[in-house]
């Protein structure tokens, strides 16, 4: 036998008083036939994603990553994300949406600082990290009534190993972003983001920021791997989804509030990207989030 002892008290990484909580977990398997989650940002919980197999191209903010088995993903609160599903091959991943995280000297919601990589190797750790999350789906998906004191403890787990990971693995390779997103590209995508719900062309964010519309639309792409006009449209789109999972708002009160105006323009575009209409992507959450469906896709 060999034992092993504690040897001092811990020291916790969260601001005294406060309490993570978890708030969903999914599955996304390759196999199943599910509909993307298109660019979209949480306000009041950050998301955590392991990649378990596979490969493919995740965009945080303004930056584009390659991503493959072994990988975490950190969204943290109030970041753009979005997965690139041209690039996506065999992936599959699990994932857990937290909110009340206070982590001393980040923001709420954070778990990384903002001038390091969101996305890295888990490493020696990438099995106990891979193992938590699954527990936690698997709880949620089984026994969703009684395994609320559990799937806490794991998420705590979670959050504690995930934040020792990240600050060793920082330490030892300086896993900082090495360029910063254009100037350019920034002031595009703040635009949109600002005005995302509302009619402009490419035109009035060229008087915006006062630079060539052919000029702005390049060094985008460039940067982002979208055309300013592609960009606004997913943005609508996943601010749709999120309308669509998380309020009762009618299909036209949401096609207004996001930016198309049009109820049947808007259900055409869904349906096009999202690859069913509107009201059945609504209906699928329902059930999903009622019957803790194995394939669920994405967080909500």
């Amino acid at each position: 036998m060999i034992q092993c002892f504690v040897k001092k008290d811990p020291v916790s990484s969260f601001v005294p008083g406060t309490q993570p909580k978890l708030l969903s977990a999914s599955k996304i398997d390759s196999v199943f036939s599910v509909h993307p989650r298109i660019l979209h940002k949480h306000p009041d919980f950050l998301e955590i994603m392991y990649v378990r197999t596979g490969t493919g191209v995740y965009i945080v903010d303004e930056c584009r990553y390659d991503i493959k088995g072994g990988d975490i993903i950190i969204c943290n609160a109030g970041c753009l994300h979005d997965e690139d599903p041209a690039y996506s091959k065999d992936l599959n991943m699990v994932s857990v949406a937290v909110g009340g995280v206070f982590v001393r000297g980040l923001d709420p919601n954070s778990l990384i600082a903002p001038n390091y990589s969101p996305v890295f190797p888990a490493g020696e750790c990438a099995d106990m990290l891979c193992s938590l999350l699954t527990m936690i789906h698997s709880l949620l998906a089984t026994d969703p009534d009684n395994a609320i004191e559990t799937c806490h403890h794991l998420t705590m787990a979670l959050l504690s190993k995930l934040l020792l990971v990240i600050r060793r693995y920082c330490e030892k390779t300086g896993n900082t972003i090495q360029t910063s997103p254009d100037i350019i590209a920034c002031k595009v995508r703040q635009y949109i983001d600002t005005h995302f719900d509302e009619r402009f062309t490419l035109q009035d964010i060229s008087d915006a920021i006062r630079i060539s519309p052919y000029h702005l639309a390049h060094i985008f792409k460039e940067q982002t791997g979208y055309s300013p006009m592609q960009y606004t449209l997913r943005r609508r789109l996943g601010e749709a989804q999120s309308l669509l999972i998380a309020t009762d708002m009618t299909i036209t009160e949401i096609s207004v509030a996001v930016g198309f105006g049009n109820p049947s323009h808007f259900n055409t575009m869904f349906s096009k990207y999202i690859g069913m209409p509107p009201s059945k992507y609504r209906a699928s959450y329902v059930r999903n989030g009622e019957d803790a469906s194995e394939d669920a896709e994405g967080t909500v």
